[in-house]
């Protein structure tokens, strides 16, 4: 193996490698995003000094950046306590690389992190989406929107299980995000676990759940040039947390389990009341892989409560597979997996939107509450075998 290294090494290398990029995507915000304003303040100068005065161009950009400056502030805080995890000598390891802007000399290749600044757009768009669900999830703006999709879930979720929330009865809430719904889910008294793959949500979550005594102001629209009612809408702030996510009642159990979850949850079998799923079945490459860890994980008489659209994650992802179905060729597996349909309804929700933007944009999204049988159902008849053909045939 090269160097010497094992595969414990290399995975542990790897797995450097990738959180490093996620810690150099956030510490990028503050460039990437004022190269923005710097491309508008450059095309505005086309414009003429009479113009430019009418528009107020100059206070638009001075007020964009002080935006940006803001949410740099908030998200330098948020990484902070991460920086130990790859220390500085580590992130400069020459072993470390990233991939180099395949615009650079010499095209796309890898190279020592050390020897570049390049942050993948997709990276920096991660960040930027970061910011607007501190909104969705804890901001008053979001409300609107954790209305449409979490008070949905919530109400399922206390039919399902009525006294559940007094028992104390165990909940999984996977692709849990920055943990609102979870920690919802935990507030009516049932003992949750949120699961989340992403760093970028689950670096965010820990500052919200753990780090914050006092709300910080995030300015998640202030780069949404199209479809702008003001200024004063584009660059206004958000406080975040609306409410103290430390105040969940004594009695209350709330945990976070970072990883894949078809991976961290493999050993797992008949142990959760309840799997409420929240905008995720279309992450999966493939539903069935979903649909079979839910039911191994469920115990018998078990609810799984789900809201959300199929927008295939992967699907327009070069080399990545993407298995894509229609909700009538989904809800076909479900049943077919032996679930039962209790609740099955439409429900329009809104995702990480501008509620003030002049372009508004929902999913029409299926909820429904499953139920897998308290007891296993009978194996399927075996095929009847053909006759055999008559004689001379």
């Amino acid at each position: 193996m090269e160097g010497g290294e094992s595969d414990e090494e290399q995975e542990q290398l790897q797995e450097r490698q990738h959180f490093a990029s996620i810690l150099r995507a956030f510490d990028h915000y503050r460039g990437w995003a004022n190269a923005k304003v710097s491309r508008l303040e450059r095309d505005m100068q086309r414009m003429s000094a009479l113009h430019r005065g009418l528009v107020g161009a100059e206070a638009k950009i001075a007020a964009m950046r002080e935006a940006i400056e803001a949410n740099a502030s908030v998200l330098a805080e948020v990484v902070a306590p991460h920086r130990a995890a790859v220390p500085a000598d580590q992130l400069d390891d020459s072993r470390l690389q990233v991939l180099q802007d395949p615009d650079a000399p010499g095209g796309a290749r890898f190279v020592p992190a050390s020897r570049t600044r390049y942050v993948p757009e997709g990276d920096m768009s991660k960040v930027e989406s970061t910011l607007k669900q501190f909104v969705r999830e804890w901001g008053a703006e979001g409300a609107a929107e954790r209305a449409e999709a979490h008070e949905p879930l919530l109400d399922g979720l206390r039919q399902a299980l009525p006294g559940g929330g007094a028992r104390g009865a165990r909940v999984l809430v996977p692709g849990a995000g920055l943990g609102r719904l979870a920690w919802e889910v935990a507030r009516l008294g049932f003992n949750t676990q949120a699961s989340e793959f992403s760093y970028f949500m689950l670096i965010a979550a820990n500052f919200l759940l753990n780090r914050t005594s006092a709300p910080v102001t995030v300015h998640p629209w202030v780069l949404q040039t199209c479809n702008v009612r003001s200024l004063a809408q584009q660059v206004r702030g958000a406080a975040c947390p609306d409410t103290p996510p430390q105040e969940l009642p004594p009695s209350a159990a709330l945990s976070m389990c970072a990883g894949d979850f078809l991976e961290v949850y493999r050993e797992q079998q008949s142990c959760w009341e309840a799997i409420v799923t929240c905008f995720f079945i279309d992450t999966a490459h493939d539903a069935v892989d979903y649909l079979e860890r839910i039911r191994t994980l469920l115990v018998p008489g078990g609810a799984w409560v789900n809201i959300g659209p199929l927008l295939w994650h992967y699907h327009d992802v070069p080399g990545e597979v993407s298995i894509e179905l229609s909700w009538e060729e989904l809800r076909a597996l479900i049943v077919a997996h032996s679930f039962v349909l209790e609740r099955e309804e439409w429900k329009r929700c809104g995702y990480t939107k501008n509620p003030a933007s002049m372009y508004q944009m929902a999913y029409e999204c299926v909820f429904f509450v499953a139920r897998w049988p308290a007891a296993a159902p009978p194996p399927p008849p075996p095929e009847e075998e053909m006759p055999p053909p008559p004689p001379g045939a």
